[in-house]
């Protein structure tokens, strides 16, 4: 009899592990792999009562779909995050892609009639106030102009990033370098003993004198910046390419442009040239 007793008590301590194992089994987060790369997600799927649960966010996701639950209505909308973001004047070309999380759209492809092309990075999309834009302009000598695909990244208060992409009319993609490396490998600014700061650029030297600057004068910042406003842009048939110059936290005093050239089948940065603005002469 005490046996049996024992070997029941065994029974049921075995029984108790099991579930308990079962239950943080369930409990425990269940990692998610996409194309054998993890996705990492505030909220992961949790094991309720024999199936596996996503969160809608996360599947939205792995799906590249908008899902959004209406508790009023007792409604699940899905709707494609893929789609088109901008299109040309003309309606030759189209830049199409896939909603993101956090608002950018990326995956982005560029189309002009049955021709299609991966656009590198990422940009605003459709209902941002900067969209793709479509420039065109005889920038590597063929008989046809080129086209350029400007994409802005961010926008806000003294922030303003661009960037630019250029195709052929065959849709094949140009080689274009970097403007703000050019520009600080090319470029010197500092304050000088007096308070004044000076930015020197492809043989030019320019001062501004320190009662002209807002910035406290005591904390002016190591050196003049730039990088924080970007714009690419096609200005009488050539690529430019504008930065910012920016003394202190939010105080703008000037302009560094170049202008591209092509050669050897690179469109390559010009020496830039800085331009204070007109109340810093």
């Amino acid at each position: 009899m005490k046996r049996t007793r024992r070997l029941a008590v065994s029974v049921l301590v075995c029984l108790s592990v099991a579930a308990a194992a079962l239950t943080a089994s369930a409990a425990a987060s269940i990692k998610v792999y996409r194309n054998g790369t993890e996705v990492v997600t505030e909220a992961s799927p949790r094991f309720v009562e024999g199936q596996v649960m996503i969160p809608l966010s996360l599947a939205g996701e792995l799906f590249d779909q908008d899902m959004d639950y209406d508790s009023v209505q007792r409604v699940l909308n899905v709707d494609s995050r893929t789609g088109e973001i901008a299109k040309s004047a003309d309606g030759k070309l189209a830049v199409t892609g896939t909603a993101a999380l956090n608002g950018m759209w990326d995956d982005l492809m560029l189309r002009s009639g049955d021709r299609v092309v991966g656009v590198p990075g990422k940009t605003l999309g459709p209902d941002s106030p900067y969209p793709p834009e479509f420039a065109s302009a005889p920038l590597t000598g063929g008989p046809a102009a080129d086209i350029v695909i400007l994409l802005t990244q961010g926008y806000g208060t003294g922030l303003y990033v661009n960037e630019a992409f250029v195709y052929t009319a065959e849709l094949e993609p140009v080689a274009l370098e970097d403007a703000l490396v050019s520009m600080r490998k090319q470029t010197r600014a500092g304050f000088r003993a007096d308070g004044s700061v000076f930015v020197e650029t492809g043989g030019q030297f320019t001062a501004i004198a320190a009662q002209r600057l807002l910035t406290d004068r005591g904390n002016p910042g190591a050196a003049p910046t730039f990088g924080g406003v970007v714009r690419y842009a096609v200005e009488d048939g050539r690529l430019t390419a504008t930065a910012g110059v920016q003394v202190g936290s939010s105080e703008f005093i000037g302009d560094l442009k170049l202008v591209y050239t092509y050669a050897n089948g690179v469109l390559q940065a010009g020496a830039p040239r800085f331009t204070a603005y007109e109340e810093y002469r």
